[in-house]
Order: C-alpha cells, then sequence, then structure tokens
C-alpha cells in the first residue's frame, strides 16, 4: 500500500524540489516530492520561450578545485557525483534550456529520488497539533482527490504564474508564457512589449530581426545587472534592444504607466499611457495614445506563490502585489512550519542570487541543515578545531574564502561562516601560535538568522565571515570606470568594487572590529596576485593578527602591505602635487559638464 504520511512533503520537482530531496535522501529523513507533471524541471520544457538559458555554464575557469569552479557553473546542482556536472551536459555558454532537463533526469536517477509524479496538488490544510517539536499536520489533496500528510511542508513550486498588470484592456494582449514565438508572424509588424526585465528584453531580443517596430515600456528605470551587479537585472546577453535604440535602428524604449489598450474595428491596438516630463518647461505628466500595434506581448514578471492552493486554515501573507511569500530568516513563511524554497527564496534577497540555481542551491542546503537542528535535533554543519592555533586557523579561513561558492555566489554579506572560539584560558600576549581550546566553524548559514541567534550572539567569542564587494559605494560610477584597483589601505580596504573577504567580530552580539581583506578579480587570496608579488602571505597575515588582537593568539605584527618599503619604491612613484592637480581639474571639469548638460546650458 502506498505511503501517504510523511514527515516532509516537497511540492515541486524543480531544482529546489530535486536539490532538497537529495540532501534530505543523504541524511537519511522522512521526505516525499510531490511533482504534478510527469518529470522534473518539467518548467525548463517550456520557458525560457526561446530555449536559452542566461545561466552561465563556464567549463574552464584555471583552477581546478570544484568548489571554486561551482562559483562559475551556473547550473549544477549539489552533489558528490564529480560526472553529475552541467559542464558535462553542453559545452555552450549560455546553455540550452533542454539539457537542463536532461541533467535533472539523470541526476533524479542517479540518486533514486523519491518523487511521486502526475499529482498535481489543489488544496492545502493545515491543523495545529502539538506533537514534541511539531505543531502542525498539512493535508495535501491532489487533482484526483488523494491526500498526502506531513508535518512540515516545503514549496518548491517555482514561478507559477505570470504576474499579469490589471489594466483596461488587458484581454487584448498576450503574455510572455504563451504568446508565439514563430518569428513569420511579426514580419514588419509593429509590437509593443510590456516590461523591464529579462523575460521583456529576451522577447525583444528574438523578435528584433522580424518586427518593424518594437516599443519596450516599463514603469521603472531598467537597471543593468553590470551596474547594479545583480545577476536578475537586465543581462548584457539579452540587451541588444539598447543598443538598437541607442543607434537609431527604430526599435525604441519609453518609462511611462500604461491606462489602457483599446482594439479598433482594423484589429490595431492602442495604447493609452502617462508619461512623466520632468525636463519639460514647466515639468508635468503628459496623456497620449500611441496607434496601430499588431501585437501586445505582457513580460512582466512572475508571481511565486499561488495562494489559491492553501485555505483559510494556512493562507501565508505575501508581499510586493502578492508576488511574494512573506518569508522570515530561515525562509519560514507567516505559516508555522511552511517553507517556501527555491526562486522563492530571492523574497528576502535582492542583491544576490537567492533566485536562481546557483544562489538556491545553497540556501537549500543551508535549510536542510536548519530544519534537521530544529526538528530532529541534528547538528548544524560544523567543524571542530581541537586547539587555537592561528597560524592553522588563518590558513584555512583564507582558504575558505578563496574557494567556497556559496560565500561568492550569496554575497553582499547575504549567506556566512560563523567562527565560534571558546579559548580555557584568558588572552596572552605571549607571542605563542597555539591556545588551549576548541573553534567551532559553521559552514553557511544566513547572516540574518544568525544574528538573531541567542547561541551566536551570547558567544564570548565569534566570528562572521562573508565574501563582500564594494560597488555600492560609488553610486554615480559607470562598469568602465572599474579598470582599475581601488583602494589599497593595508587595514580598511573598504573602497574597491571587487568581491573580497570580510571578518566581523563580536563579543556577546557587539561587533567589535571589522576587517576588509582587500578584493582581486579572481577573488583568490590563497594564491600570488601576479608576477614578482612580494608578500602572498599578506591576506593570512591580516587574519593573524586580526585574531592577535581579538583573542591574543600569536603575534600582532605579521606584515599586511603589498611590498616592503624597498620594492615598493622600485614599482611605485607617488604623483607630484601638480600631477594631483591636473587630475583633480580634469575631474572637476568632467563634473561640470555633465551638470552643465542636465541644466540644458549650451556655450
Amino acid at each position: 500500500m502506498e505511503k501517504n504520511d510523511f514527515q516532509y512533503a516537497i511540492v515541486g520537482a524543480g531544482p529546489a524540489g530535486v536539490q532538497m530531496a537529495y540532501c534530505m535522501e543523504k541524511a537519511g529523513k522522512d521526505y516525499i516530492v510531490l511533482e504534478k507533471n510527469d518529470c522534473p524541471g518539467s518548467f525548463f520544457k517550456v520557458h525560457p520561450r526561446h530555449r536559452t538559458l542566461i545561466s552561465i555554464n563556464k567549463r574552464f575557469n584555471y583552477f581546478p578545485e570544484k568548489e571554486f569552479n561551482l562559483r562559475h557553473d551556473w547550473n549544477s546542482l549539489l552533489c558528490d557525483d564529480m560526472a553529475l556536472q552541467f559542464k558535462n551536459y553542453t559545452e555552450e555558454l549560455f546553455p540550452p534550456a533542454d539539457a537542463l532537463v536532461e541533467y535533472m533526469h539523470d541526476y533524479v536517477e542517479k540518486f533514486n529520488l523519491k518523487i511521486r509524479y502526475n499529482t498535481d496538488i489543489v488544496n492545502i490544510h493545515r491543523e495545529a497539533v502539538l506533537d514534541g517539536k511539531f505543531r502542525s499536520r498539512f493535508t495535501l489533496t491532489d487533482s484526483e482527490g488523494n491526500k498526502t500528510t506531513c508535518k512540515v511542508l516545503l514549496m518548491g513550486t517555482g514561478p507559477v504564474k505570470p504576474h499579469d498588470p490589471d489594466i483596461e484592456g488587458i484581454e487584448h494582449a498576450v503574455s510572455y508564457h504563451d504568446h508565439s514565438i514563430d518569428l513569420k508572424e511579426y514580419e514588419n509588424k509593429k509590437v509593443l512589449i510590456l516590461g523591464g526585465g529579462n523575460s521583456a528584453f529576451e522577447t525583444a531580443d528574438h523578435l528584433a530581426g522580424s518586427a518593424a517596430l518594437i516599443h519596450m515600456c516599463t514603469r521603472r528605470p531598467v537597471k543593468l545587472a553590470w551596474d547594479t551587479h545583480f545577476v536578475g537585472n537586465l543581462r548584457a546577453v539579452n540587451n541588444s534592444i539598447l543598443d538598437m535604440y541607442h543607434l537609431k535602428s527604430l526599435h525604441a524604449l519609453r518609462q511611462c504607466d500604461t491606462l489602457k489598450f483599446i482594439k479598433g474595428d482594423d484589429g490595431k491596438i492602442s495604447q493609452v499611457f502617462n508619461i512623466e516630463l520632468p525636463n519639460w518647461d514647466p515639468p508635468g505628466t503628459g496623456t497620449f495614445t500611441a496607434e496601430g500595434y499588431d501585437k501586445v506581448i505582457l513580460a512582466t514578471g512572475w508571481k511565486f506563490i499561488n495562494i489559491d492552493m492553501f485555505d483559510d486554515s494556512c493562507k501565508p501573507d505575501t508581499h510586493t502585489l502578492g508576488r511574494y511569500p512573506v518569508l522570515d530568516e530561515h525562509w519560514e513563511t507567516t505559516v508555522p512550519d511552511l517553507y517556501f524554497i527555491g526562486t522563492a527564496m530571492q523574497a528576502r534577497d535582492r542583491r544576490a542570487a537567492s533566485g536562481f540555481i546557483h544562489g538556491f542551491r545553497y540556501n537549500v542546503r543551508s535549510l536542510s541543515y536548519m530544519l534537521g537542528l530544529r526538528y530532529d535535533g541534528d547538528d548544524l554543519w560544523k567543524e571542530v578545531f581541537p586547539t587555537l592555533n592561528a597560524d592553522e586557523i588563518a590558513k584555512f579561513m583564507i582558504n575558505r574564502i578563496s574557494l567556497s561558492s556559496a560565500l561568492y555566489q550569496l554575497n553582499q554579506g547575504f549567506m556566512c561562516d560563523v567562527a565560534v572560539f571558546k579559548p580555557e584560558e584568558g588572552p596572552k600576549r605571549d607571542g605563542n601560535e597555539t591556545m588551549k581550546g576548541t573553534l567551532q566553524y559553521y559552514y553557511e548559514l544566513p547572516h540574518a538568522w544568525v544574528l538573531k541567534n541567542d547561541y551566536f550572539m551570547n558567544q564570548e567569542n565569534m566570528m562572521i565571515i562573508t565574501i563582500e564587494d564594494g560597488h555600492h559605494r560609488f553610486p554615480n560610477a559607470s562598469v568602465t570606470d572599474f579598470f582599475q584597483p581601488g583602494d589599497m589601505n593595508p587595514r580598511s580596504c573598504k573602497c574597491t568594487a571587487f568581491p573580497q573577504g570580510a571578518f566581523r567580530s563580536y563579543k556577546n552580539g557587539t561587533l567589535t572590529e571589522e576587517l576588509h581583506i582587500c578584493g582581486s578579480l579572481v577573488v583568490r587570496a590563497d594564491k600570488k596576485m601576479f608576477t614578482g608579488d612580494a608578500n602572498p602571505e599578506r591576506f593570512t597575515n591580516k587574519v593573524k593578527n586580526l585574531l592577535h588582537r581579538q583573542l591574543g593568539i600569536g603575534r600582532g605584527d605579521h606584515f599586511e602591505r603589498l611590498f616592503p618599503d624597498e620594492e615598493w619604491k622600485k614599482v611605485y612613484r607617488p604623483w607630484t602635487a601638480e600631477e594631483i592637480e591636473e587630475r583633480r581639474m580634469q575631474e572637476m571639469a568632467k563634473k561640470s559638464m555633465t551638470f552643465e548638460c542636465k541644466l540644458g546650458i549650451s556655450s
């Protein structure tokens, strides 16, 4: 007889559901995955519509370590089998979506994951119970009336339906998910595309060589991924329409607020819209009508929760017009024991990569450990060092920063490692490299969760380790401004746009010191950066000195600079006062020209 009661139920066999199933299978948990279609990864059998992923598949990265190479493999799921790497399925940098479907099928088969296909969940009900650490009993009813029960529910349903705007006449438009991709239908046609994200630009890019005129309309300014460093913003692979617009090739963009669509007797569609005109005299808002569109395509994003699946006993709160569930620091909803995994995890993260496989695969793994801690009494993923040796710990931490894919992808401090130091005696400034005590090193935890966790925040000596970049400190800089090294201050190194390790020391919840070790193109602090690197140990030395300042381990005088003074003079010539003044005047002239252009001043 088929088992229908489980400790954990996962709805959806997309990348997140399959990744969680792997983690639970490996840990011996009682789980089931319920998938409405007949295969894993079915979303990618249809999407993206134009069949090319924007997740990179960079096969060659110079360094040999698997963990380092995962930084540039945005499609593989986490596992211990070296053969199940996505690079073995295609050589394309931007791979075909069908390759991901094939990869996921093989992944599921290889690990014999417990997935029940053709099970379309249409209703979810919760009863409050008190059973040890469990507070819930969920009943999941499928379209055939079959019921499955569980104590903990994980929703991995991904983008469940288009987020179509509430606009009068919206019925005259078609959605991204079902518009025709036959280019013959668009030849010499006038096309309007609503949206300013990758789906909209992907569609425009596909049609650009066939349509006579493409107008893209977005309510907000288009954000470029190379400016924001956020992978969810417009990617270069999709932005050829920007080239065509600015190089005067008819296709165009406008930022406006669509009020309604009107379909005429001739079948053509008109768009009525408001547009702000801040540069007119006087500034104001105009209401205009654009006529003659043959097609209107809605590419306005997705909803990542189908609220109608949940009855009144367990409707979670949502935000952003119902697009996302409200999630806490470990992805639990406002309903006890109900979690969201996968691309919906971006509900908490619009800076790093939580909305994509290369980010949420780590979130899912982290959550699997946190679920084990909460419900099964398991320990978090950690490593214990039996003594406090400054040299050993510093080299370990630098190696971790140099290889970790999780901290690299979930950067800006979203994901962190945590080091808990437990010395058996007080600080000693005797220069000894080793102190009695232990180090508990915890891997890959949500930073926000750690900061609210009493165990960590009550520690006498704790360190949080992240990878961060400082591009947000240059709000007016262009992407082409970052072709030179930033601040090389040996202690702070904050003013650099490149990713770097950040170490924050806490005592009983109070931040006592923050160290940024300096960034690099490859984010390897364990290697020589260039030929003639006179002090490749400087990153390790910075951490050694930090350990000395915070714990009293070892010496505190390790050399942190790039070069000794005598070597520095051979490669570096400080500018004269005249050269500094000349550069300052050049920068002032550049800013003045920009200011005059904004004011409309001409000579």
